[in-house]
């Protein structure tokens, strides 16, 4: 399946999830508009990594992620309004229904904060990589300490 008009393989839509693949499927018709063409050999990526910064204004997130050695590597994503921003919390065991063990809520560029750790999904795009879902992950806390 084509994206943006780059070719994304079924499989890498299925682990950005059904909010974000609804998103992507809307937008297929617009992507060329909202995009600089890319090769079709392109692909999804992910990295996972602490939040640096977020700049509300030019759209754009740092994340520090651990690369080789334990040495930092720093990736700047552009986020635009077709990003899925999501959170994901595990649920405890009596609210598990099936084998859902994760509970995912919808939210905006605001409520991401520096220092959260996040699982970014993204494609290049000409000089730009593109992030098509950003998910914060929510750490709990050590047992015996409340939140």
């Amino acid at each position: 399946m084509t994206c943006f008009g780059i070719a994304v393989p079924l499989r890498h839509l299925r682990a950005l999830g059904c909010s974000a693949l609804a998103a992507l499927l809307a937008l297929a018709g617009l992507g060329d508009a909202l995009l600089p063409a890319v090769s079709p050999a392109q692909h999804v990526t992910r990295h996972s990594g602490r939040v640096e910064r977020v700049d509300i204004d030019e759209g754009v997130v740092v994340v520090s992620e651990l690369a080789a050695r334990g040495r930092p590597r720093h990736h700047a994503f552009v986020v635009g309004p077709e990003t899925a921003i999501v959170s994901a919390a595990r649920l405890k065991p009596w609210e598990m229904r099936g084998s859902g063990a994760y509970e995912e809520v919808t939210v905006s560029l605001v409520d991401l904060l520096s220092g959260d750790f996040v699982v970014v999904d993204s494609v290049t795009a000409g000089a730009r990589t593109v992030a098509l879902r950003i998910t914060i992950v929510e750490l709990r806390s050590p047992a015996g300490r409340t939140q």
